[in-house]
């Protein structure tokens, strides 16, 4: 029996992700943000024009108001005025989750074998291809510490209000912002997801991209904020409460970049350094080859906190990094922070640092 083709899987993906974001009720506390855009020569869409996923505006199908947004609906803040879901729904999205989940599984440890062994499934194996024409596709996904949380929350929002999300160069100029920010806050770096693709055609590349952001986005149920394509739309969180079992919370940062001319595979996501070197790469695209971007985070609301036992649950395909790969960091005795080894007080709460004392041969 014929295995499916890469683009029924990619299809039927896409429509469980789409389908658990319209039934699923929203949770207490799942917020997300995004901004991006992208030009792949019109066309060719099954989700309509640009990067973004309804033709226009944040919404996932379309109709001009936000599946996750308030109103009387009852997958809205609170289950809404509605009545609460049909039983026939709760049923349909908990096994919508249970396949996502599974994909997601099986997919990374796919990834792994296929890192490990050279084999790279569903796309054109090579540049020597007839209908290859340089389209190549990375997506990186970051957990960080606490500490970081509220400085990444606040400078993805103002990036999605204040940049240009409708041009090429305001693209770029994203990017580069999102990379610095990453850079910034290298000693929070908790865990890591790459996903690597060989160079395909630009019809095969605008589909995965696609699917990727929607995978992304799935993975909250409310996007407080969304830029995409020139449009700016916001959404009221609601009311929201920090369980004290959560703690100050992580947030996880999706970056996904399709452009022209081969990107850096990483090949072991656990290395920061690999995954350094992969910034440094991205932040080489140029204006012409940049395609398409998209940048996701979740949690997006102060009070809607992710601890790192919910983030491993709901993202299980990351990786925690090696410790000895992030060189110089250290954490705090005191208040649990990292910081570079070479202070001689944690910057978050003024503690002293204790080295150990070293051990002189006799």
């Amino acid at each position: 029996m014929e295995l499916l083709s890469a683009s029924m899987i990619q299809r039927c993906f896409l429509a469980l992700c789409l389908l658990g974001c319209l039934v699923a009720p929203a949770a207490a506390q799942d917020t997300g943000g995004s901004f991006g855009g992208g030009d792949w020569g019109g066309g060719g869409s099954d989700f309509g024009g640009g990067s973004d996923f309804g033709g226009g505006g944040s919404d996932f199908g379309g109709g001009g108001s936000d599946w996750s947004s308030g109103g009387s609906d009852w997958s809205s803040s609170g289950g809404g005025g509605g009545g609460g879901a049909p039983d026939a729904a709760i049923v349909i999205f908990l096994l919508v989750g249970a396949v996502v989940v599974f994909v997601l599984v099986v997919g990374a440890e796919t990834r792994k074998r296929d890192r490990a062994s050279g084999d790279h499934p569903y796309y054109l194996p090579s540049s020597a291809s007839r209908v290859w024409n340089g389209v190549d596709i990375t997506a990186l996904r970051l957990g960080l510490d606490w500490r970081a949380r509220k400085l990444v929350q606040g400078r993805l929002q103002e990036l999605a209000r204040s940049g240009d999300t409708a041009s090429k160069a305001g693209r770029l100029r994203l990017l580069r912002a999102t990379l610095g920010l990453l850079e910034q806050v290298r000693l929070a770096w908790l865990y890591a997801d790459v996903v690597n693709h060989q160079p395909m055609n630009q019809a095969q590349a605008q589909g995965l991209f696609q699917g990727l952001a929607v995978d992304a986005r799935a993975r909250f149920t409310r996007e407080v904020v969304r830029a995409a394509d020139g449009h700016l739309t916001e959404t009221d969180p609601g009311a929201l409460r920090a369980r004290p079992d959560e703690g100050p919370g992580a947030v996880v940062i999706t970056l996904i970049v399709a452009a022209r001319g081969e990107l850096l595979d990483v090949h072991r996501e656990s290395d920061a350094g690999q995954v350094q070197r992969l910034l440094d790469n991205l932040r080489a695209v140029t204006e012409p080859q940049l395609i398409a971007l998209e940048v996701i985070w979740s949690p997006a609301a102060e009070d809607d906190r992710m601890s790192t036992a919910e983030l491993e649950g709901r993202y299980p395909e990351m990786t925690r990094f090696e410790e000895r790969t992030i060189g110089g960091r250290v954490f705090c005795s005191y208040c649990g922070g990292p910081f570079a080894d070479e202070l001689a007080e944690c910057p978050h709460c003024g503690a002293p640092h204790e080295r150990s004392e070293e051990v002189t041969p006799g």
